[in-house]
């Protein structure tokens, strides 16, 4: 009897130890879609409406983003033939502008071709962000990446997390394709790679890192990482 009561005890401890466990496996699923979505929110805005309706996303996610200094064939997002490029955090870029239909060709010939309406600049570079930021988020980066490695909470992408233009990938399509990886976590800071192909010879990929703040995630950094 003794020995009997011994060990309730030590059950009840082990259970009220696992239950906040199995409590919070729903909520970092939670945060894992929210990361997700804002991440192809982002995506479709920076695509705009021409080109985000050309690309599908990839229902299936690859695995956690390769660790800072990883070599190109230790990274399963970049591709064969491509070029490893510079790692430097910059500012989300803003949607382009909507694009403006060209005005009706004036009549008169060349002798009015030259009030016509130039055409746009093409945007700026993206800023980078401030030293003390991108140090931050080197750092919050190389934590997550030594996160032990866990099974992901989150495998694919469905519908609901999809931003129009941007649609799931069906059988046969023909389009661009977006492949993202499964969030990687370091405190109230996510981190997110991705593979954009619009071709055997064309695409790019490049990694977000996205904070949390006031339940909201929304990416604050972006870093490219390869082209081809």
């Amino acid at each position: 009897m003794r020995s009997s009561r011994n060990i309730a005890p030590v059950l009840l401890a082990a259970a009220l130890a696992a239950s906040p466990l199995q409590a919070q496996q729903p909520v970092i699923e939670a945060d894992a879609r929210a990361v997700i979505a804002a991440v192809l929110a982002h995506q479709a805005s920076s695509r705009g409406a021409e080109n985000g309706a050309e690309t599908c996303v990839v229902a299936a996610l690859a695995g956690p983003p390769a660790a800072p200094g990883a070599a190109p064939e230790d990274d399963p997002l970049q591709p064969d033939h491509s070029v490893r490029i510079y790692f430097q955090w910059h500012v989300p870029d803003a949607p382009p502008p909507p694009r403006v239909a060209p005005p009706p060709e004036p009549a008169g010939g060349d002798r009015n071709r030259r009030n016509r309406p130039r055409a746009a600049p093409p945007p700026p570079p993206p800023a980078p962000l401030a030293s003390e930021e991108a140090a931050r988020l080197n750092a919050l980066r190389a934590e997550a990446a030594r996160a032990p490695a866990a099974a992901p909470v989150l495998a694919r992408i469905d519908e609901s997390l999809v931003t129009p233009p941007l649609r799931l990938e069906r059988p046969n399509e023909d389009c661009a394709f977006v492949t993202l990886s499964a969030p990687a976590f370091a405190g109230d800071a996510a981190f997110v790679e991705f593979a954009y192909a619009c071709g055997t010879v064309c695409g790019n990929g490049g990694l977000y890192a996205l904070q949390r703040r006031e339940g909201r995630w929304a990416p604050v950094g972006i870093a490219d990482i390869w082209i081809r």
